[in-house]
């Protein structure tokens, strides 16, 4: 894997960076499935994400921030975005990769596991109640493994994940020189 470290000054009064790294792909499982609840715990659509805990609602420094992960046959990418004023920037970065480096080097108690696997599973409740959503998801299931799991699986297979899969993945998807950026000025 190549990484890159790109500045590119378009004269914009916001700043929008991109932190991201290569990750595992549809068909790596259960390490698709910890990553996708990593990521969740970054920089979810919840307020409490860690990202967006930090360094929206905390610092003000961004105007938003957001963590995604999209999965490929072969592979996949986690990108973290954020937009902020130019004198915010290093600052941002800099939080961000104190972030992620806590998530390497320190395991989630308890209490914190179990409260952001309650939060994922409340977030995918919620979008299951509508039904386009549903058929989608079902639809790119069918296409991608020839099934669908059931709520119940989906549920252990969340509830299975640990805060050593958690940290083991953070180190692996998160060491520096697996981390690539792209700033626009």
């Amino acid at each position: 894997m190549s990484t890159f470290h790109k500045v590119v000054d378009k004269h914009n009064h916001e700043v929008n960076a991109v932190i991201g790294c290569e990750a595992p792909g549809l068909h790596q499982m259960p390490e698709r499935l910890i990553a996708a609840m990593l990521v969740n715990i970054l920089g979810g659509p919840a307020s409490n994400s860690l990202l967006n805990a930090e360094l929206r609602e905390k610092r003000g420094w961004v105007y938003g921030i957001e963590c995604s992960y999209t999965q490929y046959k072969d592979t996949g990418i986690v990108a973290i975005s954020f937009g902020c004023d130019r004198p915010n920037l290093e600052k941002c970065k800099t939080a961000v990769l104190r972030i992620l480096g806590r998530l390497r080097e320190t395991p989630l108690s308890d209490a914190r596991l179990k409260a952001f696997r309650k939060q994922l599973l409340g977030q995918l409740a919620i979008g299951s109640e509508s039904g386009e959503a549903q058929c989608l998801s079902m639809g790119k299931s069918l296409l991608a493994w020839g099934s669908v799991m059931s709520p119940e699986e989906t549920r252990k297979a969340i509830e299975s994940i640990t805060a050593t899969d958690l940290q083991s993945m953070a180190a692996k998807l998160f060491a520096q020189d697996n981390l690539s950026e792209l700033v626009y000025l």
